[in-house]
């Protein structure tokens, strides 16, 4: 899960940087990304790639406008951006792409949170047992020196070690060292 998670924030990285090259080329960037991403889940990257290269239209409706080979500024910058800028980004995407959308669609970013959520409460609850060992040390070697004779005869093997230690006051110990 660890390397998933590791896999996954490198490429959500680099659909960030495609995402934001697409708001200087399309209407709508996020449906273009949409296209692309159905487009990578049911070709072969390369074959993607080739489409992508035919032109920005193919991805969602391009800023500005066109008409029989006449365009507005918006368009010619758009166009410009999308070579420069888009093209390359969606080389550095699509290889691994389908892997990154099935993550996401599998909910990796819950499970990892869960995940975290679990090692903060461990994390937590050692703290307070750290905290609160040096006196449940000093009360249970209390309890050890006051037993009776008699209670100690009744013990049994394991617990007479126990007890013996925890007079000696050495039960506890490995706790604090770490």
């Amino acid at each position: 899960m660890k390397e998933d998670h590791a896999f996954f924030s490198r490429h959500r990285a680099k659909v960030d940087v495609l995402l934001r090259a697409m708001r200087e080329t399309f209407v709508n960037s996020t449906k273009a990304l949409r296209t692309l991403e159905e487009l990578a889940q049911n070709y072969p990257a390369q074959y993607v790639f080739d489409v992508c290269n035919l032109g920005s239209y193919r991805l969602g409706s391009v800023q500005g406008w066109s008409f029989l080979s006449i365009q507005s500024a918006s368009r010619t910058d758009a166009d410009q951006n999308y070579a420069n800028a888009v093209i390359p980004a969606i080389a550095q995407v699509l290889p691994n792409h389908r892997d990154y959308v099935e993550l996401r669609n599998s909910g990796i970013e819950e499970r990892i949170q869960s995940e975290f959520d679990k090692l903060n409460e461990m994390r937590r609850v050692k703290a307070e047992i750290d905290n609160n060992l040096p006196k449940w040390s000093d009360a249970m070697k209390a309890l050890a020196d006051e037993m009776k004779p008699a209670d100690i005869e009744r013990l049994n093997a394991q617990e007479r070690t126990v007890q013996e230690k925890l007079k000696a006051g050495t039960v506890f110990k490995f706790a604090n060292s770490a």
